[in-house]
């Protein structure tokens, strides 16, 4: 018989945990009573006894339960354990990175000594259904929420699994009244940014081109590409790269046309507009055009900036976040609006805070809110990073250390005007979704213009009927 694979004995463990402590909180598993044994445990999730007694050290770390010698493992209150109230928090995990979440949180924790913040990372894909399973199951108090995914609480009906928040007019009032509805706000706004380019200056300067500014149209992009790639055998390099399948990238190129989605008189999805046309056959020409024709190759959002780092490409399309991923380059490069069709339009993505309505410790979990948008968490994270913070005078602030932060840093405010969000053109974030396989096909020469586009009819007809 084939043994079993290490990544089978970390999922059984993983499972067991999960387990236990889904019993603990919800009750099932009452303070006061025992765990079963090591060996039955053992028995039940296939482990061997090291692994059943790694797992359950998580929960006592956790202070879900204490080992009683010669007894057991005995079942604590939450929060019991420790002397000190514990909640759980779940974050993106390239918060850490953008953001500095980690230090942020021990900055909370030497505030409010009484409280433990548990942290949870969870992969980008299908972030938000875990969140709210967690939820339910009273596993989660205080959750990070990016406008995408909190649209999924709200098109899903669950945002009473949120608990409204007041509103904060020290934060900018175009972030508050995204995740504003109906007057009630659930998520406190944390930082955002708008997508935007970012440019080797150097590059630039050696082909004797203009930096780019707000009046580049995507025309006057592709003649800079074009001169700035390099195809020598020995220093190749592409002029522009972006990763094309991030639900944070191509929709710009909608709403730079101006699409709306529309449903026709008997009430199907009409994609046959020429905006739509125009937007995915755009995106197409950056796909197969020779000086940015590597976007199929790579299958990672990191590779843009990495790409870049290595001054492998001359431009790339990133956000404030992913800057921090370019602090420490070798070479001085800047940014600029995003090129436009007719009228500057951008994605703006915005990032908040929400708390669970099941969180058996409210009260913990919005001091957690509070510091972490408060003016000395959000001046902590203007100076050591390069993400932008929602409260207006943290972000308009000079930052101390002036490293790694390009000279139009503060470009952000002249272009709010431009901001957009993918529901600006009457889409879910569902939809979103549903049509990136078919759009994939298209752009990788697989299908045609009309079979993708009636493709994507059919496939939002039957879900969204």
């Amino acid at each position: 018989m084939e043994k079993p694979s290490r990544t089978t004995f970390r999922v059984r463990l993983e499972t067991m945990v999960h387990q236990l402590r889904e019993d603990i909180l919800s009750g099932t598993l009452a303070p006061g009573s025992y765990l079963p044994s090591e060996d039955v445990l053992g028995e039940q999730f296939q482990l061997s006894k090291k692994s059943v007694r790694k797992g359950l050290e998580e929960l006592v770390n956790e202070g879900l339960i204490v080992k009683k010698p010669k007894i057991g493992n005995m079942v604590l209150k939450p929060g019991e354990g420790s002397g000190r109230t514990s909640i759980r928090f779940c974050y993106y995990p390239e918060v850490d990175q953008e953001i500095d979440m980690a230090a942020l949180l021990d900055m909370f924790e030497r505030k409010h000594p009484h409280i433990q913040v548990k942290r949870m990372t969870m992969h980008t894909d299908h972030y938000a259904d875990q969140a709210i399973e967690f939820m339910e199951e009273q596993m989660l108090d205080v959750v990070l929420l990016n406008f995408y995914d909190f649209k999924h609480f709200l098109e899903t009906s669950r945002l009473q699994m949120l608990t409204e928040q007041p509103i904060d007019e020290a934060i900018y009032p175009f972030l508050n009244r995204a995740f504003t509805i109906e007057g009630r706000s659930y998520v406190k706004p944390f930082s955002f940014s708008p997508v935007i380019l970012c440019y080797n200056r150097r590059h630039f300067q050696e082909a004797g081109l203009a930096e780019p500014d707000s009046s580049w149209t995507w025309s006057d992009f592709y003649r800079a590409a074009e001169v700035l790639a390099k195809n020598g055998e020995e220093n190749k390099r592409l002029g522009f790269f972006f990763y094309p399948y991030s639900n944070n990238r191509w929709p710009l190129w909608l709403l730079q046309h101006d699409f709306q989605l529309q449903r026709n008189e008997a009430g199907q999805f009409n994609f046959r507009s020429e905006p739509f046309t125009n937007s995915i056959h755009t995106l197409k020409e950056l796909f197969t055009n020779e000086y940015t024709a590597s976007s199929l190759v790579f299958e990672n959002s990191q590779d843009p900036e990495r790409l870049f780092s290595e001054e492998r490409t001359s431009m790339i399309v990133t956000t404030y976040f992913r800057l921090n991923q370019l602090k420490q380059a070798s070479f001085e490069y800047d940014i600029s609006p995003v090129p436009y069709v007719e009228t500057p339009k951008t994605l703006l993505l915005n990032v908040g805070i929400g708390i669970s309505n099941q969180s058996a410790h409210k009260e913990a979990a919005k001091l957690l809110v509070d510091f972490l948008t408060s003016k000395e968490a959000q001046m902590f994270m203007r100076n050591q990073t390069l993400s932008i913070p929602s409260v207006k005078e943290a972000a308009q602030s000079e930052r101390q250390n002036k490293q790694g932060e390009p000279k139009r840093y503060q470009m952000f405010r002249e272009i709010m005007p431009s901001y957009r969000y993918y529901s600006d053109m009457n889409m879910k974030r569902s939809q979103l979704t549903a049509m990136v396989h078919h759009l994939k096909l298209y752009w990788a020469g697989l299908e045609t213009a009309s079979n993708a586009i009636a493709s994507i009819e059919q496939a939002l007809d039957q879900e969204f009927a």
